[in-house]
């Protein structure tokens, strides 16, 4: 059995092993070919204070408000805690009566649950700098009452919320609520692109930053930061894409006559062929890498020489004239020694039990940076009473 720990003191390494988590758990997600660190640092960048298991941007307010409730309740650390944690899952059933229906954490396991939207929220309320208090939400309990109501762990100007809100909720901002967190953002990220989203209003319906009717009009640095975003997700799909191809082919090979897994492998050669045709569309000649390298180290994300090795070998192989990739002996060694190099001895190139867990669909969909979780942000923002 494999597992994940940590020691409960350093907040930001837990909550970077979270999302870890998380992604083990969406197989067309999962960061097989180890690119983690350059999707959340441009991811970071772009739009701080985010993440993919984030759904409405309200919690942003519930969390502070039902911590403020239980740090009020007598006793010890641990009893302020669970008062906390009794209120998250009230919360469930208020936001239900209010008719909400699409964004609810914990609809389904309810009173089992164990991610609750404090465990979700708390690093990006501490990067928007509504959480001032620099711990763990453990240690959170264990100050005093008075250093709570003296202001000094919440940003000043956080809204009062309706005192029933833990009987019926919305997930709809008010006005001023609204302003809050714009205020917020434009206090702690003033140069991201979340913050220049939010303060031109309704989001556009698109699937990336990219697409975005207004790209042009951005700041110089969020264009450049969008161009490598754009770039680093075409280009590593490609990777992505062959790297399932191979897998379907041995496992066609290892099932014999199976028309499933020769199915699988033929999908796969030719969405690889369709990618290649569209690659040209990308401006990757140029490309300067070592920038995208400088920019990730802004934010403290060290992308390892091996990596950088890495996508500097794929976009070389991806680029060469007249290769197809699909058969490309060389970036098909290239992208069999990078997972190898990085699960050992569980590589499913070479042990046939971490093969046959393989679910057919490991890292296939494109890098979006969290797009689809901050454009229903912004339609919050856009939308408040």
């Amino acid at each position: 059995m494999s597992f994940l720990a940590w020691i409960d003191f350093d907040q930001s390494d837990r909550d970077r092993t979270h999302r870890i988590m998380d992604l083990f758990s969406e197989e067309d997600s999962r960061d097989e070919l180890g690119i983690g660190a350059v999707r959340d640092a441009l991811s970071d960048l772009l739009f701080p204070g985010t993440s993919t298991i984030q759904t409405r941007l309200r919690y942003m307010l519930f969390v502070p408000w039902i911590y403020r409730i239980a740090s009020r309740e007598p006793g010890s650390g641990a009893t302020r805690a669970g008062a906390a944690r009794t209120h998250e899952i009230a919360l469930i059933d208020a936001l239900e009566r209010g008719g909400e229906t699409v964004g609810v954490i914990g609809s389904v396991a309810r009173g089992a649950l164990k991610r609750l939207p404090s465990d979700v929220y708390w690093a990006g309320l501490g990067t928007l700098g509504i959480r001032r208090f620099q711990g763990t939400r453990s240690a959170y309990f264990e100050l005093s009452t008075g250093e709570d109501a003296a202001g000094r762990l919440w940003a000043s100007g956080l809204p009062e919320p309706d005192g029933r809100f833990l009987d019926t909720a919305r997930f709809r901002l008010t006005r001023d609520e609204a302003d809050f967190v714009t205020d917020r953002l434009h206090a702690a990220a003033p140069s991201s692109l979340f913050r220049e989203l939010a303060r031109a209003g309704r989001p556009a319906e698109c699937p990336s930053a990219w697409t975005h009717p207004l790209r042009s009009e951005w700041s110089a640095g969020n264009r450049a930061l969008v161009d490598h975003a754009e770039r680093f997700s075409g280009l590593l799909h490609g990777a992505a894409l062959l790297y399932n191809l191979m897998l379907s082919e041995r496992a066609a090979a290892l099932a014999g006559e199976g028309k499933h897994p020769r199915a699988r492998a033929e999908d796969y050669r030719a969405r690889l062929q369709r990618w290649h045709a569209d690659l040209r569309m990308l401006p990757l000649a140029g490309w300067r890498l070592d920038d995208l390298w400088q920019r990730c180290e802004t934010i403290s994300y060290r992308v390892q020489p091996r990596t950088r090795r890495f996508v500097a070998e794929w976009l070389d192989r991806a680029t060469t004239p007249g290769v197809s990739v699909a058969d490309d002996a060389g970036g098909r060694q290239l992208v069999e020694q990078r997972e190898r190099s990085l699960k050992g001895g569980k590589s499913r190139f070479h042990n046939a039990a971490a093969l046959s867990r393989w679910g057919g669909a490991s890292g296939t969909e494109p890098l979006t940076y969290r797009w689809s979780a901050v454009t229903t942000h912004l339609r919050d923002l856009a939308d408040a009473a």
